[in-house]
């Protein structure tokens, strides 16, 4: 039989209520702490789904929240065969108050979205030997180009190359190239387009190691300050002196006068290689000996890229005018970092590869004329001409240089580029 309500001793009614709002209060706090907390597992099993399941979970392992929700969008053909997308695969996964991540992979046809010129690929950044690709300093960018030699099929025509971005908020740069390889290897794997090498990827090894390519400290190794002063600073160089660009300043047979200091690329890449050179010394602030005469180089550039990614700098420089056969140029040098480049094409391991050479010559003591700029006689312009088709042929037949560690044969010069507007 039932006890009303009334009939419940005062005391028994007062331990009801209490344990009544005790258990309120508890389930309240469930609630709030579930809605804080306990997401790691389906968080773990997100990313392991996430991206086609190509994301490598090891070393996403560490940086996979508990308080906060994943959530993941993601499009490319590479998931849905047949989706109208440029992308094989386009992913973000966010959390909230934790960062996220973003990859990008896409076929070499559809152009590679950053710049590829050389001076972009000697700009401080970071790389990993034994990789083709580079994290952007000043852009804080990172890509990746791997090769897929039985075709690799997106939305546009058949390509031998891919390329693979990598953002990742809160996580080490050599993380991202690591998670670029894993994903540029397992689309390969899954497309079934690798090498006679490695048939079922792209034979690039996960980088143990990434390389500042330069580097500034003050006089005792440590970091930069605002309030050092400029003296004391030091710059690292850690391709000065690079093997594959020591022809450049290889006594006796440079193939330019006077001593120079060289630096180049760490990709140890087959698809591309950059070899910089320069007369102005910045320890002694001032030029190497023999001081260089009027127009005589001072700085000089060497420039390969193999296959679509060849395709792709080329057009690089087209879009900016800076191509043989444009001739809209003045007769008068106006800038002060004026350059003649020449272009060549081989065929060479990697697969039709674009060549490009350059020179900048020393313009200090060269009058300006009524034009506000140096015009340049018919001899001078031969002069410079000569020079860069000298440096051309050395890059090309340098024993230690890249054209020929490459196999490059069948050259054909494409013409010069007059870059001084």
């Amino acid at each position: 039989m039932l006890t009303s309500v009334g009939r419940i001793p005062r005391r028994l009614r007062l331990f009801l209520a209490a344990a009544l709002a005790l258990g309120l209060v508890a389930a309240g706090l469930t609630l709030v702490l579930r809605d804080r907390g306990g997401h790691l597992a389906a968080n773990r099993a997100q990313v392991k789904r996430a991206c086609g399941g190509l994301l490598p979970y090891d070393e996403l392992h560490d940086h996979i929240p508990d308080d906060a929700r994943g959530t993941l969008d993601q499009y490319g053909t590479l998931l849905q065969p047949g989706q109208e997308s440029r992308s094989l695969l386009n992913c973000t996964l966010e959390w909230e108050g934790h960062g996220g991540l973003h990859v990008e992979a896409a076929t070499l046809v559809n152009h590679l979205p950053y710049e590829l010129k050389t001076e972009d690929l000697l700009a401080p950044g970071h790389e990993a030997p034994g990789v083709t690709g580079r994290h952007s300093d000043e852009k804080d960018t990172l890509w990746i180009v791997a090769e897929c030699p039985k075709g690799l099929t997106g939305r546009a025509r058949p390509a031998s190359q891919m390329y693979v971005t990598v953002g990742m908020e809160k996580a080490s740069i050599r993380t991202e190239f690591r998670i670029a390889v894993d994903i540029a290897d397992g689309i390969a794997e899954r497309e079934h387009c690798g090498t006679a090498s490695a048939p079922s990827g792209t034979a690039l090894k996960v980088p143990t190691r990434v390389i500042d390519t330069y580097q500034e400290h003050d006089a005792h190794g440590g970091p930069v300050d605002e309030g050092d002063d400029y003296d004391s600073i030091r710059v690292d160089e850690p391709g000065r002196g690079i093997r594959k660009c020591g022809w450049m300043a290889a006594r006796g047979s440079a193939p330019l006068r006077g001593t120079w200091i060289t630096t180049g690329d760490l990709q140890q890449s087959r698809l591309l290689s950059v070899c910089h050179a320069r007369r102005w010394d910045y320890e002694t602030d001032e030029y190497t000996d023999p001081q260089p005469a009027d127009l005589e180089p001072v700085t000089a550039d060497a420039a390969s890229w193999a296959g679509e990614l060849g395709r792709s700098a080329y057009r690089d420089y087209e879009r900016d005018g800076e191509y043989p056969g444009f001739d809209d140029r003045p007769d008068t040098i106006t800038d002060e970092e004026a350059a003649l480049a020449l272009w060549a094409r081989s065929e060479c391991a990697g697969g039709t590869t674009y060549h490009r050479v350059s020179v900048r010559p020393n313009l200090d003591h060269l009058a300006d004329d009524e034009s506000g700029g140096i015009r340049l006689t018919r001899s001078q312009r031969a002069e410079l001409s000569h020079s860069a088709r000298r440096l051309m042929s050395g890059y090309l037949n340098a024993p230690g240089g890249w054209p020929k560690a490459q196999h490059c044969h069948d050259t054909k010069l494409l013409g010069e580029v007059e870059e001084w507007t």
